[in-house]
């Protein structure tokens, strides 16, 4: 849960802060460009989503860190069973 949090916590600073102030700077040079306001909810989707992925891949990595003990087990257990056959 930290790690989603740290995630998000990162791309809402990055995103509003820093997007925020790049956006204004080249509207200023460039001209144009879109009302702040309808950008910020695209910042939160964006941050939302950058929570979710962190999240499912902290549960598949601890899914294969299972997968990986369990198949170890698996094969110790196998070898102690060949040696006593022998």
């Amino acid at each position: 849960m930290k790690k989603v949090l740290g995630a998000m916590g990162f791309f809402m600073i990055v995103l509003i802060f820093f997007g925020g102030a790049i956006s204004t700077v080249i509207t200023k040079m460039v001209g144009g460009g879109v009302d702040e306001s309808y950008i910020y909810p695209i910042y939160g989707g964006i941050i939302l989503l950058s929570g979710l992925i962190v999240g499912c891949t902290v549960i598949i990595i601890d899914e294969f860190k299972e997968v990986k003990d369990m198949l170890l087990t698996k094969v110790e257990n196998a070898d102690d069973a060949d040696n006593k056959i022998l």
